[in-house]
């Protein structure tokens, strides 16, 4: 565990309060009790300036000195009587602030706001900081990222002061993993000075050893140092530990080489769309509303005639910060789901069909396009220019008297009273 210490102070930088200010006031006021040496007066601020007012909320009052040694003092009227009661303020920067130290004192602030007084100085600004923690930007996953796991586990190793324990993942999760392979495990609820930690059982005493993780934007991220720690995570699991969060996720980038890349679909494409419509995708949806997208429910030969090398597109919109995109299809005789690596463009995401196996599984079975926060609203398959259509392919005197139509939102051909899918397969 020699390395956690260290991990704590890294963490600083992560999970700190920010500067979330409400200006609540702004003037130009001078502050005097002694006219004869500043000309001013004390200042009481109007009613309403502080409402909603908390405890552990801070107040920061703008000040600009008016003699070489002005004397500060923030009031509010305390207790059944209303007594004027000065509060311990400090002065830093142009800046008198207070942290409100209770409930009651927050109450009483609220319903008959501050007065100011004092000698020698103008307040010109009045600002509110709920000290509320800071929302980090959200991790935008690997476009080859796998989820292995989701749910919600509560961290900790010590359950008198935060409830929970460690989460000890199933081996059967992290089957082939290799040297370089990422590991993601996603954190939520993390209370300020939160642990992280990641272990795994090394060597043949099966010893518990920290691995080396980075903490940033509530994920902990694992790049996998070697070929034997990848085979005893594999035959042994993970063990999640530490203090003061959850997790709902751990995911897998599987590491990819230049060579390994994957290739965007060819500029020479003829693109045909299969599908149109708006369907929320989602797969929290206490967090986005919004489900999975099965395209073998809809129509079961979207994909007839798919080819090695043809690429499938699937536009959105309405995409939140930090959306994620998955791409799955059921592979192989038991339709075990599995993702494709997709690339990002503008607007879509795609998928370059990696072999003939693939493209007829995806022809048989559909795919479904899985992720969080973003709305589906086309579906485009794309054939090489050198490769002809399926549709070309319908005999010449068919041809010659068709129609193109929108049924639910796909494309079809009817000629002679025969309906055709895109790829040239009858459909009726």
């Amino acid at each position: 565990m020699k390395k956690f210490l260290t991990l704590i102070v890294a963490l600083a930088a992560t999970f700190t309060l920010s500067a979330k200010e409400t200006t609540v006031w702004t003037g130009n006021e001078p502050i005097s009790w002694n006219p004869e040496v500043y000309d001013g007066n004390q200042y009481e601020t109007p009613d309403g300036t502080f409402t909603g007012l908390q405890s552990g909320y801070t107040i920061k009052v703008s000040v600009t000195p008016g003699i070489d040694e002005p004397q500060y003092v923030m009031t509010y009227k305390a207790g059944d009587s209303w007594d004027w009661t000065d509060l311990t303020t400090t002065i830093e920067n142009g800046t008198m602030t207070y942290t409100v130290a209770s409930a009651q004192i927050a109450t009483e602030i609220a319903e008959r706001g501050l007065i100011f007084r004092g000698q020698g100085y103008n307040i010109t600004a009045i600002i509110v900081d709920d000290n509320t923690p800071d929302t980090p930007e959200p991790v935008t996953p690997s476009l080859n990222e796998k989820t292995l796991w989701t749910g919600d586990s509560a961290i900790s190793w010590n359950p008198e002061a935060y409830p929970g324990g460690q989460f000890e993942t199933e081996a059967t999760l992290f089957a082939g993993l290799k040297k370089d392979d990422t590991i993601r495990v996603y954190i939520a609820e993390a209370i300020d000075g939160a642990q992280f930690a990641l272990t795994y059982k090394a060597g043949d005493a099966w010893n518990w050893t920290d691995l080396t993780i980075s903490v940033e934007n509530s994920v902990m991220t694992y790049v996998v140092e070697s070929e034997t720690i990848a085979a005893e995570i594999a035959e042994r699991g993970l063990i999640v530990r530490g203090q003061g969060y959850h997790i709902v996720r751990i995911a897998l980038c599987a590491y990819q080489s230049d060579e390994e890349q994957p290739v965007e679909p060819a500029a020479e494409y003829t693109d045909t769309e299969v599908w149109t419509g708006n369907t929320a995708i989602s797969w929290n949806a206490e967090e986005y509303p919004g489900e999975q997208f099965d395209t073998y429910t809809v129509l079961q030969d979207m994909f007839a005639g798919l080819a090695k090398d043809d690429s499938i597109k699937v536009y959105y919109s309405e995409a939140i910060e930090g959306a994620q995109f998955a791409l799955t299809y059921k592979a192989g005789d038991e339709w075990a789901w599995t993702d494709l690596t997709i690339t990002q463009h503008d607007g879509f995401f795609a998928y370059k069909v990696a072999s003939d196996e693939i493209a007829q599984d995806i022809a048989d079975h559909g795919l479904v396009i899985r992720g969080q926060g973003y709305h589906a609203t086309a579906i485009v398959i794309g054939k090489p220019e050198n490769t002809p259509s399926a549709i070309n392919t319908i005999e010449s005197d068919k041809i010659g008297g068709a129609q193109k139509i929108l049924r639910n939102g796909q494309l079809f051909i009817v000629n002679k009273g025969v309906i055709y899918n895109v790829q040239g397969q009858v459909i009726q």
